[in-house]
């Protein structure tokens, strides 16, 4: 029997034994658990480094195709400079470029296309030969260098793997990821697998026929070797395989397995339509790093410490060091893996705002039905009415009704262009005196076209609404863009309600508190309403609660900086599930209306002409043969020319009162043909033409000195007074 005074030392190895044993277990059980959420946080940051990747080349290629989409026609120029912008080499490694592929259902229609794009300085031949369903070729690829130049022309049709993948994308309207394949860009002796994303164009043709795709070739390794080959993931080893982890499917990393890793996962991704799998396993390195003897180094200690108290608390120190190393280790390691989230998040940001402008033009496309339907409600009516007065000849007074019809029509459908190319921003817009509720009256069909019918739209437009002097073009697009706000705001259906009011803010002392009178227009909905934080920072440029790529419009902050800019100001009332109202301030006007109108009025100005001589220059021979009538119905005589050439000569036939031109015209252009023409008989006036925008003129230099602007189509009235006044102008100047 031992003696008593052991049985205290006999007590404490039994109990420090068994405590020593319990923590060894505990810390083994925790070693492992921080060893898997290390190991899943590494794998999820692989899979979301993939996931943002391809995101990003799928935003990539959708800003190339609304560059087409936006323009319909792009040159070489504009696309070679649109991909320089992006740097592909510096920013997207293994990108190799991004692409258009022309498609066509015959093999004649392929190899016209490629002849089209060669005469613009591109040495493009398609291939290879041989019959198929529908064909492709490859008409542009940038950044145009050795490895790219040699895909020029190629029908990716004519491999089933690209085949399958432009099939569905031209299917779905949606960008599609190809299988494996290699790339016709891979001509050197190391090859790399590779893999191909197509985005398809939108259908704008003349016959609606579908044009193709904008695509890029990607290299696997070099794609995503960019993104595993930092720090963070050295401690483990990624495979990515198109579909099932097999090695005939690996894209990038080993297809070899590593045996026995101490950790190791299978991760699906869809990508476009396809799925990648990503094999992320532990590496040497990564069980190397790991405490795995740190159980039985704390079970040995704890069978020390249970001889020596004193250990106990040396070898607790020891651990607890240890363990917060190992947390500021991690730490360290969460602070690069978040300043690499941001890094990218600002990347995505930067490219969003790339393709800013272009979503802006998305909201057009709303639009697209209810103008079709409008156009041809206005072509009826000219056709219609003008059928029926050839039909009638004997009947004069019926004629006329008819022809003044069928010039309303015209003249409606002329107001919608205006009003349709001033939403777009293709016009210059200039303020006017504009009665609100008039203006969103004639607007109303636009709107119900533009929410659709699950809103039920109701307007309160009061009768005795002051004037304001604002931009109509503008205020028609506020209006409009907050009813297309009101309306993603009830994805379900809901009210809409347009109310006009005049209101008076009398001075409260504030700073910037707005005071006088305003017309009011306030736009109500009653749809998801907007949380505190979001209605204090609505007026934020880029703010958006909306997805990417689900489209922009104006923006609020763009309908608050029309409405600063004219004077006004805009206010949110809102709360959640209670819907939205927002409110648009304009500055009354005061008595200049009618002060001009009745200037108008008594002014009796003659728009007779006096015999002066017009040089009547226009390409368009039905356009020339209308002008030329007129004015000699109005009393000038008229010098008709096709082209600026044929002008030029003219103007040494006599002398000259007036040159009538249009601007875009083959050869010479408009402007250019005044500036000659100036320079050959000093002092002579000019009044230019087009049907198309504002900006058209200013491509060509904009107006000249002495010179006024006609836009078609214009009646005979508009051109009477315009040349009237150039005319009357140029004689005041020379009594002078």
């Amino acid at each position: 029997m031992l003696p008593r005074r052991h049985w205290l030392t006999i007590l404490i190895l039994l109990v420090g034994t068994l405590a020593s044993l319990l923590a060894a277990w505990q810390l083994a059980n925790a070693d492992q658990e921080r060893s898997e959420a290390r190991f899943h946080s590494l794998a999820q940051s692989a899979v979301t480094a993939v996931d943002n990747k391809m995101d990003m080349q799928i935003a990539l290629l959708r800003g190339a195709a609304g560059l087409f989409n936006a323009s319909g026609t792009v040159s070489q120029e504009q696309f070679r400079a649109y991909v320089d912008r992006l740097r592909l080499e510096r920013n997207h490694p293994g990108v190799l470029g991004i692409g258009f592929a022309a498609f066509a259902p015959t093999q004649v229609g392929i190899q016209s296309a490629a002849k089209a794009s060669s005469a613009q300085g591109l040495d493009v031949a398609w291939w290879p030969a041989g019959e198929r369903d529908n064909y492709s070729a490859i008409l542009r690829l940038e950044p145009l260098n050795r490895r790219n130049r040699a895909a020029l022309g190629f029908d990716m049709m004519s491999e089933p793997t690209r085949r399958e993948a432009m099939v569905r994308a031209g299917r779905n309207m949606r960008s599609a990821m190809s299988g494996k394949v290699l790339l016709v860009q891979e001509i050197d002796k190391q090859k790399q697998p590779g893999f191909l994303i197509y985005t398809p164009l939108a259908r704008k043709s003349q016959d609606g026929g579908f044009r193709g795709w904008v695509y890029s070739p990607l290299r696997g390794f070099d794609l995503f070797g960019s993104l595993f080959s930092g720090r963070d993931f050295e401690a483990v080893e990624i495979a990515v395989f198109d579909g099932e982890p097999s090695p005939e499917n690996v894209l990038y990393g080993s297809p070899a397995l590593r045996e026995n890793p101490r950790h190791q996962m299978f991760a699906p991704l869809e990508v476009a339509g396809r799925t990648l799998t990503l094999r992320i396993a532990t590496s040497p390195q990564y069980d190397t790093s790991a405490p795995l003897a740190l159980s039985i180094v704390v079970a040995a200690a704890g069978l020390l410490i249970t001889i020596l108290f004193a250990g106990l608390v040396a070898q607790r120190e020891r651990t607890m060091g240890r363990i917060e190393r190992q947390v500021d280790e991690r730490t360290r390691q969460l602070r690069d893996a978040n300043r690499q989230v941001r890094s990218e998040a600002e990347a995505r940001s930067a490219a969003e705002a790339q393709l800013h402008q272009i979503q802006k033009m998305e909201s057009i496309g709303q639009l697209t039905g209810g103008i079709a339907h409008d156009f041809n409600n206005m072509l009826a009516v000219v056709i219609g009415n003008l059928d029926l007065a050839q039909r009638t000849p004997d009947d004069p007074k019926r004629v006329q009704r008819l022809i003044e019809h069928a010039r309303r029509g015209a003249k409606r459908a002329a107001e919608l262009t205006h009003r349709l190319l001033a939403f777009a921003r293709r016009q210059t817009l200039i303020p006017t005196y504009v009665h609100a509720g008039v203006l969103i009256e004639d607007m109303l069909e636009m709107v119900r076209r533009s929410i659709g019918t699950s809103v039920v739209l109701q307007t309160d437009l009061a009768a005795d609404l002051w004037t304001i002097h604002v931009d109509a073009a503008q205020l028609e697009s506020a209006v409009l863009n907050l009813a297309v706000n009101a309306r993603d705001a009830m994805p379900d259906g809901g009210t809409l309600d347009i109310r006009t009011s005049n209101a008076v803010r009398e001075p409260t002392g504030e700073p910037d508190a707005a005071s006088g009178e305003f017309v009011m227009i306030c736009v109500t909905d009653s749809g998801e309403g907007m949380s505190e934080e979001v209605r204090r920072r609505a007026f934020e440029p880029f703010f958006t609660t909306k997805g990417v790529g689900q489209g922009t419009g104006l923006g609020l902050s763009q309908v608050y900086g029309f409405a600063q800019q004219s004077g006004g100001f805009m206010e949110i009332q809102s709360a959640e599930g209670k819907g939205t109202t927002v409110s648009i301030a304009l500055p009354r006007n005061l008595g200049v209306v009618e002060q001009e109108s009745s200037a108008v009025a008594a002014s009796g100005v003659s728009t007779a002409g006096r015999g002066e001589t017009i040089l009547l220059v226009e390409d368009e021979e039905e356009v020339r043969t209308f002008s030329a009538d007129a004015l000699k119905q109005l009393g000038y005589c008229v010098v008709e020319a096709a082209s600026a050439a044929e002008a030029l000569e003219r103007l040494g036939d006599g002398p000259i009162d007036l040159l009538f031109t249009d601007v875009v015209m083959p050869g010479m252009d408009g402007r250019k043909l005044a500036e000659v023409a100036q320079k050959r008989q000093p002092g002579l006036r000019f009044l230019l033409t087009t049907g198309y925008s504002d900006e058209a003129l200013a491509e060509h230099g904009g107006l000249p000195d002495g010179a006024s602007l006609l836009h078609k189509p214009f009646s005979v009235e508009a051109l009477a007074t315009k040349v009237r006044a150039l005319l009357d102008s140029n004689s005041s100047a020379s009594k002078a």
